[in-house]
């Protein structure tokens, strides 16, 4: 699987929180691509971070009414890229000059980048971002992981490790039950339906949540991994963790919670629910990190073993190497959660 620059010519990717991007211009590495954000008359640009003058990064530089300034030589960009001043040029016509642009759409507090062709060719955000909505969102929460992307997302879609890693607060290993899981592969991704499991073990389910009759994981256009659940009440709660590579060992995660059909002010989401959530949050991170460090310092030619319980791995690293659509389009497995 690699991260590099091309995954942007294949999606969206989150590269910041909305209120993060102001008029000060900042640095931000995107799947393995130096990338300056800055927000001129409200509107957020992304363009390559290097002047191609003489290399330097243009997040060093600052807005003018031209545009964004380069800091050594004060060479200017506009929102495509091109150059629109050049100090101390003599002639009337300047050389045409451009840094590379990326596309900008800003939906639910999120900035997402992709390359200029997505704009071109129509592609829009994942549908399980759009068909979120804002009114719903509940948190917002970014981090920096250091470890692989493919990683992070199977850790999310996973629920075998949740016994083990948060003990009482997800699951109870002496309250496993049966139940079934079914993957199907969809356009941009895949789903996977849970049947059998109305309640879980944790004190998380215990102290918000009520009977279920539906559970569902989504993985969408590489970047996007999200749980739902539906409840016999008629309520809806979807999380979903937007993961944007660094490179290939760290990854820009961000999360959202989004409520349907249940009274959850943000106060008590903040609050109650948050610190538990956080807690998880912080024991996958952890688990994540070592295991990663201990791959890159003892065991950089060692592949991970594979199971068919292992649901999602498969099919993730499939989409992360474009041939997705070349597995089984139906599988199902019989789970001990």
């Amino acid at each position: 699987m690699s991260a590099a620059a091309p995954a942007l010519e294949r999606g969206w990717f989150v590269a910041a929180r909305s209120g993060a991007v102001t008029a000060q211009p900042q640095s931000v590495l995107l799947c393995g691509q130096p990338l300056v954000l800055v927000r001129n008359a409200g509107v957020v640009w992304a363009l390559e971070d290097r002047c191609p003058h003489r290399g330097a990064p243009l997040s060093a530089g600052c807005l003018s009414a031209k545009g964004l300034q380069c800091p050594y030589h004060g060479w200017t960009f506009d929102a495509e890229g091109i150059c629109r001043d050049m100090p101390g040029w003599a002639d009337a016509a300047a050389p045409a000059v451009r840094v590379p642009a990326f596309a900008v759409i800003e939906r639910d507090g999120l900035v997402w980048v992709s390359d200029q062709s997505s704009l071109r060719r129509g592609r829009a955000l994942p549908a399980r971002i759009t068909g979120l909505d804002p009114a719903r969102q509940r948190f917002l929460w970014q981090g920096l992981w250091r470890a692989p992307v493919l990683d992070i997302q199977e850790n999310f879609l996973d629920a075998l490790h949740t016994h083990f890693i948060h003990p009482g607060l997800v699951r109870r290993s002496n309250a496993r039950r049966d139940l079934r899981a079914t993957l199907k592969v969809a356009d941009d991704g895949f789903v996977i339906d849970y049947a059998g499991q109305a309640t879980q073990s944790g004190l998380l389910f215990r102290l918000f949540e009520s009977a279920r009759v539906g559970e569902r994981a989504f993985y969408s256009a590489l970047g996007v991994a999200q749980l739902e659940y539906r409840y016999a009440n008629g309520a809806t709660i979807w999380i979903t963790l937007c993961c944007t590579p660094r490179d290939e060992q760290s990854t820009h995660v961000f999360a959202t919670l989004h409520v349907a059909g249940r009274w959850a002010p943000r106060w008590l989401v903040r609050w109650a629910v948050w610190p538990l959530l956080r807690r998880v949050a912080t024991q996958d991170q952890s688990i994540l990190e070592r295991v990663e460090q201990r791959h890159r310092d003892f065991f950089p030619d060692r592949t991970p073993v594979v199971t068919p319980q292992d649901l999602a791995r498969p099919y993730l690293q499939a989409a992360w190497e474009g041939r997705l659509h070349a597995l089984a389009p139906e599988v199902t497995r019989v789970l001990r959660l």
